[in-house]
């Protein structure tokens, strides 16, 4: 062991102290102190942290740290004329962080913001006279409002009246002949001759309507009266009779100009036909 190592053991012995205890200290682990007793300098991570550490080590043992780091140098080969030559108080070495240094500082950026804050308060006002000037209105089309603009409002139109539409009035229904409708409420068999002809035979089913136009005579014969609704002209006549019963009804156009009148045949009729089924 060479005069650094020894010194550092032998000054830390000297005070009672173990390796725990300077690291407790120094905050410098026990196995890095051992190695700087040892002057076993390739355990430490480098020149400059070795050069700390013996700083530290030497303030915990009250130890002049000049001396001691210049016993390191001496370690390594190094001439101790390189280093400066401490003063009577000893040489006051200043921390340098390791850390890089911000390119802009405090004051510059809160410098920065004020101007920054400043110039666009100067834009903002000189903005809104420029939008107000009578240039940029004429430009724009936008003019300032004027007291008498401000004071005079709008005569209110008020809504068209709106006039009723007549309702048209449908025109009646002139018959020049006799017209006959049949509504089935009930099945029937009906049978029909339209100015002596024979113009339907046969059962028409409840829900059906039918209707024949003859120029002077319509008969109809039903097999089921009751289910049978005749319309004469558009005015409802009712049912032909009751329900199961054969019925007979003769509508003809007696004079001109006269209203259709029935006239009604039970026993009789126009031609002989089939008795129907009901």
């Amino acid at each position: 062991m060479s005069e650094l190592g020894d010194v550092l053991r032998r000054s830390r012995e000297q005070l009672g102290l173990s390796l725990e205890d300077v690291e407790a200290l120094t905050h410098i682990k026990s196995s890095y102190l051992q190695a700087l007793e040892a002057e076993n300098f390739d355990v430490l991570p480098n020149r400059v942290a070795a050069h700390g550490f013996l700083r530290n080590y030497a303030s915990a043992l009250k130890l002049d740290a000049s001396h001691v780091l210049e016993l390191y140098d001496r370690s390594q080969g190094r001439s101790p004329a390189s280093r400066l030559s401490p003063s009577q108080d000893g040489i006051r070495l200043k921390d340098i962080s390791m850390m890089p240094r911000p390119r802009l500082s405090p004051d510059l950026l809160i410098g920065f913001l004020v101007i920054t804050a400043l110039v666009g308060i100067i834009l903002y006002f000189v903005y809104q006279q420029y939008m107000s000037s009578p240039q940029m209105a004429s430009v724009t089309g936008f003019a300032s409002p004027t007291a008498e603009a401000a004071i005079l409002l709008p005569t209110p139109t008020p809504p068209p009246t709106l006039t009723p539409t007549p309702t048209a009035t449908p025109s009646p229904l002139f018959y020049t002949g006799v017209t006959v409708e049949l509504v089935i409420t009930d099945q029937s068999w009906v049978q029909v001759l339209v100015d002596d002809v024979k113009a339907f035979e046969g059962v028409l089913a409840a829900g059906e309507r039918r209707h024949w136009n003859g120029e002077r005579q319509v008969i109809v014969r039903a097999g089921n009266a009751g289910g049978v609704e005749v319309i004469v002209n558009g005015e409802s006549k009712g049912l032909m009779g009751e329900v199961g019963q054969v019925a007979d009804q003769v509508w003809e156009k007696r004079e001109e100009g006269v209203t259709v009148s029935p006239q009604e045949n039970v026993t009789t009729t126009p031609t002989p036909t089939p008795t129907p089924v009901p």
